[in-house]
């Protein structure tokens, strides 16, 4: 019998009733953080926190108080100790030690800029140091798109045919991923492997641990994409050596469209990284001590701090120490432990009631997947889908040409939230059906 059925029974209730998802939300220690988002409507059933998350309540004020001080100070906001909001010029620490507890990361290690995608190119910069026998790059297949596009013009940059030089790794499993790694490397010619260990499509986590063992096996510098891992799962960057990564925060951090990204190195490239002569530098990333003295010789701050370019936007800073902050007061081992839940309790629903009218890229297994079910509909038309969805205020998005990906987020999403799709998706799939004949 199934955990959620042993619930139910204990409780005296159905188990696929309305009833028994609000009983679920009465035991959640976390339903309090419902309350801390904005959604878009009282009716609405949000599950699209993998592609933005929403709008945590505290942002607004946030950035009205730092309005008002480019309004009060002028350019002296940016050395002023007063409030309102913080000096400009040490802004990006803000949300530095919320985050280093999201990526298991020392302080040092991570540097708040940028996007994710220009943040890839300055590490890949620094870190890809091809020669004519090792050069060859590793990412996964079916990659985000973005990340395709950074390897193929970093290849060809540095004079290497992409097609010769980018090799892809599909996996299913965390040994197929591992296995396939040794294997490519046993010619000794892979220089770097860049992988999302959470797989943007498919929903898979593959265990990061096993990812950069197999790939320091090889004598391969690793680099995470973390976009859909960041805030979605537990992760341990400085304990896991692994040597860079970046992520964006509009997703399960909730920092807002387009927000502010992030960036890892390991302190152990700290030294080399200062003296790196294929980074790119920038004023930014100067000692503070020294970056206002205008001098032309650049004194690179230690580690990934020296590859900051510019002083970064204020705003997009504030937002994100709001949302950072709002993560760590729920915590990411109690937030794991709730998705694991929501998504347990998305699958039984799913199976319960559409049977055979779907099927799931994403694995059964809890700990190999994060807040996204990825749903695959052979034969049916995903937009006829989406579109009976929306108009019954469910949001969740289409990666065409047939999947639906669906991600309660640990934060505000509720098991009552989870019943409510499942319920629509059948009525949707019905009225889809009827369209059809």
């Amino acid at each position: 019998m199934l955990d959620f059925e042993r619930e139910a029974l204990g409780s005296g209730l159905q188990v696929d009733s309305e009833e028994f998802a609000k009983y679920l939300d009465g035991n959640d220690e976390l339903r309090k953080y419902r309350e801390t988002v904005c959604f878009p409507s009282e009716d609405a059933i949000y599950l699209c926190g993998n592609s933005l998350g929403l709008q945590p309540k505290g942002i607004r004020s946030a950035i009205l108080q730092d309005l008002d001080r480019w309004a009060v100070y002028g350019v002296e906001g940016h050395f002023v100790e007063e409030a309102p909001s913080v000096p400009w010029w040490t802004i990006e620490d803000l949300p530095k030690a919320d985050l280093t507890n999201i990526v298991g990361a020392h302080e040092s290690e991570i540097a708040v800029m940028n996007s994710l995608t220009v943040n890839l190119h300055l590490l890949l910069a620094a870190f890809y140091k091809p020669t004519k026998s090792r050069f060859k790059i590793i990412i996964e297949a079916n990659a985000f798109p973005s990340d395709e596009y950074v390897v193929q013009s970093v290849a060809t940059r540095h004079n290497f045919d992409p097609n010769e030089t980018i090799v892809r790794i599909s996996a299913n499993t965390n040994q197929e991923m591992a296995t396939a790694i040794r294997q490519i490397g046993e010619k000794n010619q892979v220089a770097l492997i860049l992988i999302a260990p959470l797989q943007y499509l498919t929903g898979i986590f593959y265990d990061i641990q096993s990812i950069v063992y197999a790939g320091h096996h090889i004598g391969a510098i690793v680099g995470l994409d973390l976009a859909h891992a960041v805030g979605n799962v537990e992760l341990s960057l400085h304990d896991h050596q692994v040597d860079f990564a970046c992520w964006c925060s509009y997703k399960y951090l909730n920092a807002g469209p387009g927000a502010i990204a992030g960036a890892f190195v390991h302190q152990k490239h700290q030294e080399a990284l200062a003296t790196n002569t294929s980074a790119l530098r920038g004023w930014w990333g100067n000692k503070r001590d020294s970056r206002f003295l205008m001098q032309q010789h650049f004194d690179p701050q230690p580690g990934i701090a020296g590859l900051q370019l510019s002083n970064p936007p204020t705003l997009p800073v504030i937002q994100l120490a709001q949302a950072t902050a709002l993560i760590n007061r729920a915590s990411m081992p109690k937030l794991r432990a709730k998705s694991k839940r929501l998504t347990a309790y998305l699958e039984f629903l799913l199976r319960r009631h559409l049977k055979s009218d779907f099927n799931m890229l994403t694995p059964s297994d809890p700990e190999r997947r994060g807040a996204q079910l990825s749903l695959y509909f052979p034969h049916r038309d995903v937009d006829t889908i989406f579109a009976a969805l929306r108009k019954r205020s469910v949001f969740v998005d289409v990666r065409r040409p047939d999947v639906i990906r669906v991600a309660p987020a640990p934060l505000y999403n509720s098991f009552t939230d989870v019943h409510r799709f499942v319920t629509v998706l059948v009525l949707a799939l019905h009225e889809v059906a009827v369209q059809e004949v």
